[in-house]
């Protein structure tokens, strides 16, 4: 059960775990981006993967890895509370590396699928990134230090791309997967530098196995049958079977989170109007601004071919060099959002982010047809996404508790893949309407990108929506200080 009293808690281990300053900033940095990391390669790799394998089923090399991470995120943040989040972060980290290895040297589609299930166990280190700043930075350095890790972001789209580029171009599609086990390896390096955090809770026989198990079944579960949407349709028994054990899983979920003295997810901050449109909002825009790579990808990297495929036929490495201004542009946004986030509350930086973000969409829908067009699109994209990816957890901030942080983390992180999960389908459903099947793969045409990025917008335009029900919010600092003098929930009224 949690226990704000635990001697560790007003122990030595709290007062060092609130010493962070930048050598911490830098280990976080690493652990925060590797999912990010991961989608980035993969999505470069995606084109050069359906062609090797043949396989009009690469859906789920991105699927497969959401799954598993939806599954483990439950009892990751919990395990976190009581051992600490190092402890649990180092474990994942080492775990995914076996799913790395597993994908670099498969000699089938289906143990390259494995192997990305395998590495979707790093998937909740995302979620334990925010509440081990909260815990190892004082409250005055709070926003800054998550402006900073959280905006890093902007060096992965601005580093990795000609990374990644460079070693398909040299290597083919699996050297990116042995690049992610080297990235995986330097994180756990980085990881095991950190002050352990504290622990605010004990294990007990009141741990909540069957709520984390309703939990990871309900989502996963989601996810699974909407999965099989892209090639069943929705009639389909693998497609609605699925999506109905989900269903039923989550709703069973609620009265159990109820009873129990220790929640894995504590339902009731769900009625709280703060913790609900912050969620919500996020997983939309979010989803939007990672997504929308993968669908250039396919029209830099395929090749031009008429009546069949209206890709430029880029190599990998003129592709990423071709994206450094978005990545420049999402590294100044970060930056300049952590500074501003010093002086403003979130709610007015995120809804400007998220405006400038449809935006930048709406104008890759109509213009992606020369690399200038693409250019600025993508700047208009890559500025929107450091901003609302620097936001987002300044806003969870606002509305929780101390006490509440990796909970509703974790909460976040459960909607933006379960959001994700849907909507990636969709995206492919929207690729597969104007689409040409050759030898087993299929190529696009230039109606299926418009419709992507149309779907795209509608996406965020979602998120966008939802943000105008935001409450105000306080600066993440004043947030934290209040949190920590009254116990109460952080929310302005």
């Amino acid at each position: 059960m949690s226990d704000v009293n635990h001697p560790v808690l007003h122990g030595k281990e709290s007062s060092d775990a609130r010493s962070g300053g930048i050598p911490l900033m830098l280990a976080l940095m690493l652990p925060a981006q590797l999912l990010t990391i991961s989608g980035i390669a993969g999505g470069a790799a995606q084109p050069h993967i359906v062609q090797y394998f043949h396989t009009s089923h690469i859906v789920w090399f991105n699927l497969a890895t959401v799954m598993v991470s939806l599954f483990s995120l439950p009892f990751a943040v919990r395990l976190g509370e009581i051992y600490g989040k190092r402890r649990v972060m180092l474990i994942l980290a080492a775990l995914g590396i076996v799913g790395d290895i597993v994908s670099a040297i498969a000699p089938t589609f289906i143990v390259l699928i494995l192997g990305r299930a395998i590495a979707g166990l790093y998937g909740p280190i995302v979620a334990l990134v925010p509440a081990c700043i909260r815990d190892c930075f004082p409250a005055k350095r709070v926003s800054m230090a998550y402006g900073v890790v959280m905006g890093s972001i902007g060096i992965v789209v601005l580093v990795s791309p000609v990374v990644v580029g460079r070693i398909i171009d040299s290597f083919g599609w699996r050297g990116t997967m042995w690049l992610l086990t080297g990235l995986t390896v330097i994180a756990i390096g980085m990881i095991a530098l950190m002050p352990e955090t504290p622990r605010r809770a004990r294990f007990s026989s009141e741990f909540d196995w069957a709520g984390g198990i309703l939990l990871g079944i309900g989502v996963s579960a989601l996810v699974y049958g909407g999965g099989n949407f892209y090639n069943l349709g929705w009639g389909s028994l693998r497609t609605f079977g699925p999506l109905l054990v989900g269903a039923l899983a989550l709703i069973a979920l609620v009265p159990v989170e109820l009873r129990v003295a220790s929640p894995i997810v504590d339902v009731r901050m769900l009625a709280r109007r703060g913790i609900a449109v912050v969620i919500v909002t996020a997983g939309f825009v979010q989803f939007a601004f990672i997504v929308s790579p993968l669908v250039l990808s396919f029209i830099a990297q395929y090749p031009k071919i008429p009546m069949v495929s209206d890709g430029f036929g880029w190599t990998a490495t003129h592709y990423a060099f071709v994206g450094i201004p978005a990545g420049v542009a999402t590294v100044a946004a970060g930056v300049v959002t952590g500074v501003l986030l010093k002086h403003v509350g979130p709610r007015l930086l995120w809804l400007a982010g998220s405006t400038l973000l449809v935006v930048g969409l709406l104008a890759f829908s109509e213009y992606h047809y020369d690399t200038m067009q693409i250019v600025i699109s993508s700047v208009l994209v890559g500025f929107a996404g450091g901003i609302v990816m620097a936001c987002g957890a300044a806003m969870v901030v606002s509305v929780v508790t101390e006490d509440e942080q990796a909970t509703v983390n974790g909460i976040a992180y459960l909607a933006l893949q379960v959001v994700g999960g849907f909507c990636y389908q969709l995206l492919f459903a929207a690729l597969a309407s104007h689409q040409v099947v050759m030898q087993g793969v299929p190529f696009y045409l230039d109606a299926a990108y418009i419709n992507s990025y149309r779907l795209l917008v509608g996406v965020a335009g979602i998120g966008l929506l939802m943000a105008f029900l935001l409450p105000r919010l306080k600066r993440p600092s004043v947030a934290l200080e209040s949190s920590a003098s009254e116990g109460t929930p952080v929310q302005a009224a």
